[in-house]
């Protein structure tokens, strides 16, 4: 929630055994011949064989993300792929969010102790092996925020130590492992930003009565601020990079236009240039001359992704790499010469797939997958679809169909994201995947509120939380019935996080519409989640007030769009899930709408993962929760097929 926490990005693999597939329980509708070969649950929601590769600055040693006894953990290996070795030793939460430091001496990598998102800060020697926590503090929430090249051995961090609403900037000398106080936040600065000499040079600010934002920015670090943007939160204005000399400025705009607009803002003379603009799609990634500090590339993603070339400098490279492996692509990585590339490919049926590529040469060679196995099985296709609201506006959307089965009258998930500032995109998805594989429609759509498609698109959301957000998805469903996708008497809705909630609406406001319901890590109650969200999320509060509506003056229209106050309507089978240790929406607002139904007699399934926060960590965990989904799936939808769920052991899974 609040976030670009993706729960379909649950990568996999493990050992599989065969047998598995002896134990496939065929329901009503669907026989062997007509859908292909079970996947197993292992293949789609165990961890990846290897993932996240990243060169050294040097372009010499290529570190990746790799399962050491179910744990992630980082390894090295030569850029040719030859002596590979494990250089981190988790055997908790594995990592998952780390990168290389500036010097190549040194593995930085944020993890938290068990879902909490108080992440610490960690220093690896990749030559001895010696670890260094940074932050070694208690309760505190710390992130590296910059790094330079030009300045190897340094790295700012951003902390909360001090006051746990506000973080303040210190300077990590990879060198001692000392942090020095550098930016003290007076108490109103949400972020801070620098320059390309590491000089913190802009800041943004949020106006805690109407939520206005405001971007301050300075000449030096001595300096007072000054106002550089004020807005208020239905625009945007994000900086990106600041010139290499210093005089300008280059941003991701709305403020003249629905979509955002890649502009140059020139100090001196005030005077904005438009670089490039989408009319359907804000801009999305922006890669940039790491010389010359000038953009190269930018992508745009309405339907699919779309990369414009803004340098002719990599434009051979761009054709080239287009002729390598299907999919889309990405540079991943790239060393500090620019002339070693790490380039990913993604497309509906494999996460992604590595290359390196040599700039000088024009070759690129095969380095891995993310779960190579998946070659062994049918996925199912994706189509990209526009759905119309009931008030006329378009909906990007994602239909999934059962490969082997006729598409019509089949029994449907409605798969909604989390955010709701979010968005789904074209691509391969676990669950759409293990759905599809059962014998599912899947359905996915960018409902109002989603990001990346203007400033309407998104404002149009604004307080329409179990209102016209979830018409959207209402009318979503009534689409893929009336086209003739969807069997009426078998739709389900599943989601996380947002979408947790939009499952609880969609079973109590609109019962009748779907046969099951399946909530992970959603509130329940918009005025107690608002109440209960982590201290340092409180400086926006007026956001969240125009977002989702006040606490003081909405309580009325809140408690309205709150499933818990509405519990008698449910009668669809429940399941509820809940990591104990979630910050973000707190197991309190799982527990209550369990009570509230098991007071009435109503029966719900309900399971908390006791080390989990927001999502999932633990492979085993994962591994279960899916298994759980799936079955439950099965149980109460006719005309489905089903791996059987088994305990998994080592997850710590309690079902209350």
């Amino acid at each position: 929630l609040f976030s670009n926490f993706n729960f379909g990005r649950m990568d996999q693999v493990m050992n599989r055994s065969i047998l598995f597939l002896s134990a496939v329980v065929l329901i009503t509708g669907i026989s062997s011949a007509e859908l292909p070969e079970l996947i197993p649950r292992e293949v789609l929601f165990g961890n990846p064989e290897r993932i996240q590769p990243q060169l050294s600055p040097c372009g010499e040693y290529i570190a990746y993300v790799a399962p050491v006894d179910d744990v992630m953990n980082v390894w090295v290996m030569n850029v040719d792929g030859s002596e590979p070795r494990q250089i981190t030793f988790d055997t908790n939460r594995g990592v998952r969010m780390y990168f290389w430091a500036e010097n190549g001496k040194h593995i930085l990598y944020m993890q938290d102790e068990a879902g909490e998102e108080n992440y610490h800060v960690y220093m690896l020697d990749v030559a001895s092996g010696e670890l260094l926590d940074l932050t070694p503090f208690e309760s505190v929430r710390a992130f590296v925020t910059e790094t330079d090249e030009d300045f190897p051995n340094k790295v700012h961090v951003s902390m909360n130590q001090n006051n746990p609403m506000f973080f303040d900037i210190y300077d990590a000398d990879l060198e001692t492992g000392e942090l020095t106080l550098i930016e003290e936040n007076p108490g109103y600065i949400l972020g801070y930003m620098s320059d390309e000499d590491m000089v913190i040079k802009l800041a943004y600010t949020m106006d805690p009565m109407n939520g206005d934002i405001g971007i301050l920015i300075r000449d030096s670090q001595e300096e007072e601020w000054r106002e550089f943007k004020s807005f208020p939160s239905t625009e945007s204005v994000e900086p990106l990079r600041f010139s290499k000399d210093g005089s300008g400025i280059y941003i991701r705009s709305n403020l003249n236009s629905n979509t955002t607009q890649l502009l140059y803002h020139d100090f001196a003379s005030g005077e904005e240039t438009l670089i490039i603009q989408d009319e359907l799609a804000d801009v999305g990634g922006v890669s940039f001359d790491p010389f010359r500090i000038v953009p190269r590339s930018v992508n745009f993603n309405y339907l699919r992704r779309r990369v414009e070339i803004l340098d002719a400098s990599i434009q051979a490279d761009y054709e080239y790499l287009e002729t390598v492996s299907e999919g889309d692509f990405f540079v991943a990585s790239r060393d500090n010469a620019d002339s070693t590339w790490i380039v990913g490919y993604y497309t509906v049926f494999n996460p992604v797939s590595y290359f390196v590529y040599d700039r000088i040469v024009k070759n690129a060679e095969y380095l891995f997958s993310a779960i190579p196995e998946l070659e062994n099985y049918e996925l199912s296709d994706m189509e990209p679809v526009l759905i119309e609201a009931r008030d006329g506006l378009l909906l990007p959307s994602y239909l999934t169909l059962p490969s082997g089965l006729e598409p019509r009258n089949l029994p449907m998930v409605l798969y909604v994201h989390g955010g709701p500032w979010y968005r789904d995109y074209y691509g391969y998805e676990p669950f759409v995947q293990l759905m599809a594989n059962r014998g599912f429609a899947v359905l996915r759509v960018n409902f109002r509120a989603s990001t990346g498609f203007g400033k309407e698109f998104m404002n149009a959301g604004n307080q329409e939380w179990g209102a016209a957000m979830q018409d959207d998805l209402t009318d979503a469903v009534n689409w893929a019935i009336e086209e003739g996708y969807a069997d009426p008497e078998r739709v389900v809705i599943l989601g996380g996080s947002y979408g947790g909630y939009a499952a609880l609406v969609g079973a109590t406001f609109t019962p009748d519409l779907y046969c099951a319901a399946v909530d992970f890590f959603g509130p329940s109650n918009l005025i107690t989640f608002r109440e209960t969200v982590p201290v340092y999320w409180r400086p926006m509060d007026a956001l969240f007030d125009n977002r989702i509506g006040s606490i003081e003056d909405d309580r009325e229209m809140l408690e309205e769009r709150s499933p818990l106050n509405f519990v008698e309507n449910i009668r669809i089978p429940l399941f509820v899930v809940q990591g104990a240790n979630d910050p973000r929406v707190v197991q309190a607002e799982s527990d209550q709408m369990v009570e509230a139904l098991r007071a009435i007699g109503t029966e719900v399934y309900y399971v908390v993962y006791e080390d989990e926060g927001h999502g999932f960590a633990h492979e085993k965990n994962n591994l279960d929760f899916a298994g759980r989904v799936d079955e439950f799936l099965a149980e109460h939808v006719p005309g489905v097929r089903y791996e059987p769920y088994e305990e998994v052991e080592g997850s710590t899974a309690l079902e209350l």
